[in-house]
């Protein structure tokens, strides 16, 4: 608290002796502090007012957030961190200029950059200011995009925030939903042969599985493992490279629904070197024809799809994270839509779309925050969230149980997209650093107890190099999720045959 007061004082101080005159226009309020922009900028996203204050001009995108520092971000590390693949030249974006500059003993610092223009927008903001005003715990970030000819506007706009912000005390709050938690959702998909049915207050495990279904090998070693444990899990994720040159896999899709199963596909333009950055590529239609072979694809199967395109946004190990393309996460909102509208055009109406970051976001800096991804309630069926407890096999890694986990983005998410019904779409925990047989039995007790908005829950049945994710890591791991599924919480038959009087229909009520 001491360090909050001591930084609104300097930031006070520092625009009074300032010898500007601001210009005229709209006072605003949020995210931490007040400041006057000109008259043509308009208000916008303001569900996000307490993470960043987002504005829209004829000509220009102006975002305004601040980032404290401590023990663990310095200011270097939070400006050539958060620029380190700007100043790499990923995905065709140039650092034009990079100034430093002090202002009454107040150190400025302000990046200029490009990228190619995107011939599909009417108008691209294709330049880029990024202004950082630095003080003692915290730096205050001025970001904004323009186009070429506007950019000494754009520059000129920035500079009149300077002048007239301020720290306030009282922050601007989320448009959030009220304390009461929504109730339940009964969910029914109704396909042509099978209808996935989750009833209130009932929970459907899933599972990924190593090679399922792409592979007969790996999918009959699941199914010995499925008697073993004496469940048949009835939701299947798995992981697929989007696009890609191989086609859309429909034999091993429908093997999926022959077995009386629902399946999700993760889709991600992945590459182990990070140098693909297709989320402009996307936006640029140049996958267009890949996107409508699976979209038709997937109406022809005629049951209940779900699809995670791009997930984990929020996370530096994904090249669609927007610390590869200048910070700008309005480029991968534009990706998504565009993939769902290509989707929507073909009429794929059994294909459900969930969105999900992860629980915590690399870098951890207030432009990474994930609800800056969200791409808009008409664009996301269902709300994914993923957390790991990776114990301690690397350094740094520190163990966390469920709770600790999932209470604090349930709640966020909740509030902030209540109608949306959730699923933790890949989780697990850890061998090493705990007792992994006493975190799952804690888990399915909680998720029986205490998180009614999730009704999907798929476990990561595979190990990941150190991290020991598999059910199988130690008898007593695989003997206490055996057990934890007797909870009649969880459901057994969820997916059923679908009655020839049942139109096709896919609803959360």
């Amino acid at each position: 608290m001491k360090r909050r007061i001591r930084a609104a004082i300097l930031i006070s101080l520092f625009f009074i002796l300032l010898d500007v005159t601001p210009a005229m226009g709209g006072e605003f309020q949020g995210a931490g502090f007040s400041f006057t922009l000109p008259e043509k900028y308009e208000h916008i996203n303001p569900a996000t007012g307490d993470i960043v204050m987002q504005f829209a001009g004829p000509h220009s995108i102006v975002h305004i957030y601040q980032q404290e520092l401590g023990p663990r971000l310095s200011t270097r590390s939070y400006i050539d961190y958060g620029n380190k693949q700007l100043y790499k030249g990923k995905a065709d974006f140039k650092l034009l200029k990079r100034t430093g500059r002090t202002e009454k003993n107040y150190r400025v610092e302000e990046l200029t950059y490009y990228r190619p223009e995107i011939k599909t927008f009417d108008q691209d903001f294709n330049y880029y200011i990024e202004q950082h005003r630095i003080f003692k715990d915290c730096v205050v970030t001025l970001w904004g995009k323009t186009t070429k000819d506007n950019l000494a506007g754009l520059k000129k706009d920035l500079d009149s925030v300077a002048v007239t912000l301020k720290k306030e005390d009282s922050v601007q709050k989320a448009v959030t939903s009220d304390n009461t938690e929504p109730e339940s959702p009964h969910i029914r998909y109704i396909g042509n042969r099978l209808t996935l049915d989750i009833p209130p207050h009932n929970l459907l495990w899933g599972r990924f599985y190593p090679g399922v279904p792409f592979n007969s090998s790996c999918y009959n070693s699941m199914l010995s493992n499925e008697e073993k444990l004496n469940h048949k899990f009835e939701f299947i994720m798995t992981y697929s490279t989007f696009p890609s040159n191989t086609g859309f896999p429909e034999a091993a899709v429908r093997k999926v629904y022959q077995e009386g199963r629902v399946l999700m596909l993760t889709l991600q333009p992945f590459t182990a070197d990070l140098e693909w950055i297709a989320v402009l590529e996307f936006i640029a239609g140049e996958h267009d024809d890949v996107i409508r072979e699976w979209a038709e694809g997937l109406k022809r199967i005629n049951e209940p799809v779900f699809i995670r395109p791009l997930n984990e946004m929020n996370g530096d190990w994904d090249p669609w994270c927007a610390w590869f393309f200048g910070k700008d996460t309005d480029l991968y909102i534009k990706a998504w839509r565009h993939i769902v509208d290509i989707f929507r055009e073909v009429e794929a109406d059994n294909v459900l779309f969930v969105w999900n970051p992860h629980d915590r976001s690399y870098p951890n800096f207030t432009w990474n925050n994930p609800h800056m991804y969200y791409p808009g309630d008409e664009y996301v069926d269902w709300i994914g969230l993923t957390g790991y407890n990776n114990g301690t096999s690397y350094p740094g890694d520190v163990w966390r149980e469920f709770e600790e986990i999932y209470r604090p983005v349930y709640e966020d998410y909740l509030k902030r997209y209540p109608d949306k019904p959730m699923m933790i779409t890949e989780f697990s925990s850890n061998e090493t650093g705990g007792n992994k047989a006493a975190w799952i039995e804690n888990a399915m007790q909680l998720l029986a107890q205490d998180y009614p908005n999730i009704r999907i829950a798929t476990w990561f049945d595979g190990r990941d190099k150190k991290w020991q994710y598999e059910l199988e890591s130690s008898p007593q791991s695989f003997a206490a999720f055996q057990k934890g599924l007797l909870s009649h919480y969880f459901l057994t038959r969820a997916v059923t045959q679908t009655s020839q009087d049942s139109p096709p229909v896919n609803s959360n009520n």
